[in-house]
Formats: C-alpha cells, sequence, structure tokens
C-alpha cells in the first residue's frame, strides 16, 4: 500500500554571497523526514527509506524517519495529535480520497433504479455538494441475461442516465467520463444467460 509522505526540511540563514558558498560545509544541512499515515479505515501499511548507508522499514502509524545527509536513518513515533498539529497544513492541502458508490437499476431498465439505490443516490449528492471540482468516472453494468450487443448498448444507457443526473446536480457535463462494460465485469458470478439483480448497476467513482 502507498503510504502517505511528509517532508520537512531545515537550512541555516547565509546572508551573504561569501556565506552562500561557504554553506556547503559551514551551514546546517537539509534532512527529510518521511512520515507513515494510516489510511482512513485505520490500516496501516508500510514504507521503505533507503539512505546512502543503509535502510529502514517504517510500519508503525505515525511512524517517522529521519535522514540525514551522511546517510543516517534515526526512526521515532509520534502520537496523531503531535503529526496532525505539526503537518496540518500539509494534511488540509490533500486532495479527497476517490470515492465509490454503487447505483443498481431494475431488470432491462436504464432509468428505473431498484429501491435500495435511494439511499445511495442521497448520499452520493450529499458527498457532491462537498467536493472541491470533481471529477468522475461512471461505468454501466448489466447481468448475463440477454446477448452481448444489447447488454452493451443498455450498460451505455445506464451510464448515460446516472450521467444526466449529475448534471443536474450541477456537475460540468466535461468533467463526466461514461463507459459501458455490458456483461463482461458481473458482480456476483453466474452462468451465461441468468439475470442477477446485483449486475445491473452503474458504479460511480468521484476523485
Amino acid at each position: 500500500m502507498s503510504a502517505p509522505i511528509t517532508r520537512e526540511r531545515s537550512r541555516a540563514a547565509c546572508s551573504s554571497l561569501l556565506a552562500a558558498l561557504f554553506v556547503l560545509t559551514a551551514c546546517s544541512t537539509p534532512k527529510d523526514r518521511i512520515v507513515l499515515l494510516p489510511d482512513p479505515e485505520g490500516k496501516v501499511g508500510a514504507v521503505v527509506v533507503h539512505s546512502a548507508t543503509g535502510e529502514q522499514t517504517i510500519d508503525k502509524a505515525y511512524g517517522q524517519a529521519e535522514v540525514s545527509q551522511s546517510g543516517t536513518i534515526e526512526k521515532t513515533v509520534d502520537s496523531q495529535s503531535d503529526v496532525q498539529t505539526r503537518y496540518a497544513d500539509v494534511l488540509a492541502a490533500r486532495p479527497p480520497r476517490p470515492m465509490t458508490f454503487t447505483i443498481f437499476f431494475l431488470f432491462d431498465s436504464a432509468t428505473e433504479l431498484a429501491p435500495e439505490s435511494d439511499a445511495t443516490v442521497q448520499k452520493l449528492k450529499a458527498v457532491l455538494a462537498k467536493w472541491p471540482a470533481p471529477q468522475l468516472v461512471v461505468v454501466g453494468h448489466t447481468d448475463l441475461a440477454g446477448s452481448q450487443d444489447f447488454n452493451d448498448k443498455l450498460s451505455m444507457r445506464r451510464a448515460q442516465t446516472v450521467a444526466a443526473f449529475l448534471v443536474k446536480e450541477g456537475i460540468p457535463a466535461k468533467e463526466i467520463d461514461v463507459a459501458g462494460r455490458g456483461k463482461r465485469e458481473p458482480l456476483v458470478p453466474t452462468a451465461d444467460g441468468m439475470p442477477n439483480r446485483m449486475n445491473r448497476r452503474a458504479v460511480i467513482t468521484i476523485q
């Protein structure tokens, strides 16, 4: 799993041209600091930090590695509150993580939603209202009943139905990509020709 990284650099002040040249040997040198953050569900991966003289693995939430110019790596672990305070500006600047919503359709329909999709639509609207400049990908799917050609067209119509809804919600059409996958990627694998309500869907990814 990729690890979010923050960096902190410290430099000594050198005010003249002579001093600026002298910084190579006399001023304190920059250090890299890598901080491992958990994902929104609290899961923690690992990151391996390499330097000229060795490597260290960080695998604890809010674990840090500070690398000096000589290659020395110092490991520490801060508390969540300390990291959030220290890197508040950096953390606030991170873009939102992609989110996915799945809307289900009635059999053979590209416009009628299954009743269980109502709550998903409301959640989607709430997220869009707060998401800065969202980019969306909508992919339509079908179950395995019917021909490939019929299902390709039906899945695209489902994606287009969702895209039209998103435009009504204020998302510019140019920010929405649509695709239809027909019956190629069932959520629930079944025999060909078998209807399944879980496969009649459109998947919306916001990023």
